[in-house]
């Protein structure tokens, strides 16, 4: 755990941020959008008068002119509370949702970008999430709508292979557009922008949070897969506070997307570690974690408790004091990396076929004992052979599969792999495995051994992403 200049506080905290949030603090009207419907607050009335928490910097308005920083359709008509249509940016228009505190907070708002799950749109995200609350805070709620920009997981384009992470990236530009544009039609302090997303809107707010650390304050990672997500500069992350969230051991997604890739089942508890351990090792962001009480794949039901710690965090200064988290929520949080239970060790055994031993204990060290990708991959692998922590099935039948020469070929290119292989966690960690498929397999179609692994791995669309020879020899 890093040198931390507090810990957990309690009353005292939510006293500070509610000071912070708000000029004269008032309940909602019960309208979906948060807030007065008929007088919203946009943060350009007179400044507030409550004086700022302690420690905490004055808000200070983010500089931007509609002309220069909306799309054209916005550069004149200001966004309204409610859906809006037609924000053109990097040539896809784009739609969001706009929630506005009540107009009772004055001054520059803290802005806060929610990203959607899988099969729904920013609306129903903005509802599922009850993002109103942050509204109801102070915050302005902007939750746009994903239009399938990704290529591994084709809801936002988060994650990329290592080496890709610099080409045009439209989701980036949306939230870029959305920044800047927000600020030209409205006051939103520079130093409390915010983001945050549920299971593919998780996996976006990672690729936010680490490919603009130098804008954001901070984000709520919900459920969000953080490998693959790494921006393209090597650069320590920019001061932030981050909360990694997940719904407990069983935190599992299945299901099939608009576009018909379907997953049998992921975990993201693992995934959840990654984030929380590489958000740690960072030393100027502020790290928590908050597992759910096994409420399954679940944004977290503690809004008020978010909100409030992020606007005890503005981007630069030292973090106020944290909430508690409400008595009786079925939530734990704490400070400090959060570190996944091991999976059981394979080892497997003897076998007479040269290279079927080796070629085994491939799949399992990189496949088998990961948490990510061995969920993903759990058809193939009890297709294989494998049966809890035991690989025997696989050794037989690679050893059935029959010994001719193309096959040989392939097992003792396996067998060379396996012995400098480096497997680990999350997808990056099965990287040996998926780098050996595609160089032993490459144009092995006379091998009866590689087209049963990528005939089965064809079978698995959201592992088949990860394996391009297998599309070509057994399509």
């Amino acid at each position: 755990m890093k040198p931390r200049s507090r810990r957990l506080v309690f009353a005292c905290a939510l006293l500070a941020t509610t000071l912070l949030a708000c000029s004269a603090c008032s309940g909602t009207s019960g309208s979906p959008l948060g807030g007065d419907p008929s007088s919203p607050g946009d943060g350009r009335g007179p400044p507030s008068t409550s004086p700022p928490s302690p420690g905490d910097p004055t808000p200070e308005p983010l500089p931007a002119d509609p002309t220069s920083s909306c799309p054209a359709a916005y550069r004149t008509n200001k966004p309204v509370a409610g859906v809006n249509d037609g924000f053109t940016v990097a040539g896809q228009s784009r739609s969001f949702v706009l929630i506005l505190p009540p107009a009772s907070f004055t001054g520059p708002r803290p802005l806060f970008v929610g990203f959607n799950g899988t099969s729904e749109d920013g609306p129903k995200f903005a509802a599922r999430a009850k993002l109103a609350d942050f509204a109801a805070k102070g915050f302005i709620v902007v939750v746009p709508s994903s239009v399938g920009n990704g290529s591994f997981w084709p809801i936002w384009d988060a994650m990329r292979r290592p080496g890709a992470e610099s080409a045009p990236n439209a989701d980036l530009d949306l939230f870029d557009a959305l920044v800047g544009c927000t600020a030209a039609h409205f006051s939103v302090d520079k130093k409390r922008i915010f983001v945050g997303g549920h299971s593919a809107g998780g996996i976006f707010t990672n690729k936010v949070l680490r490919a603009r650390s130098d804008v954001v304050a901070g984000g709520i990672v919900g459920s969000g897969v953080f490998s693959l997500t790494q921006s393209a500069s090597t650069a320590p992350l920019g001061s932030m506070f981050v909360v990694v969230t997940w719904g407990g051991d069983n935190d599992l997604y299945r299901g099939t997307t608009p576009s018909g890739v379907t997953v049998p089942e992921f975990s993201f508890v693992e995934q959840a570690s990654l984030a929380s351990k590489h958000y740690e090792s960072q030393a100027a962001v502020e790290q928590m974690y908050c597992r759910g009480n096994n409420l399954g794949h679940a944004w977290l039901p503690i809004n008020g408790w978010f909100a409030d710690a992020l606007l005890a965090h503005p981007k630069g200064a030292a973090p106020g004091p944290l909430p508690a988290v409400p008595s009786g929520a079925p939530v734990a949080c704490d400070e400090g990396a959060y570190e996944s239970p091991p999976m059981p060790q394979i080892a497997c055994g003897t076998s007479s076929t040269a290279g079927c031993q080796a070629t085994c204990q491939l799949w399992a060290d990189c496949v088998g004992e990961n948490r990510t990708v061995g969920t993903v991959m759990k058809p193939q692998l009890q297709s294989f052979g494998f049966s809890g922590t035991s690989c025997g099935g696989c050794i037989t039948r690679c050893q059935q599969a029959g010994a001719s020469a193309a096959n040989a070929a392939a097992l003792s290119c396996f067998q060379q792999a396996q012995a400098t292989a480096q497997c680990g966690g999350g997808i990056e960690g099965a990287f040996p495995l998926m780098a050996a498929v595609d160089k032993c397999c490459k144009g092995r179609t006379d091998s009866s051994f590689c087209v049963g692994i990528c005939t089965s791995i064809n079978q698995n669309d959201a592992a088949a992403a990860f394996f391009p020879v297998c599309q070509a020899i057994a399509p």
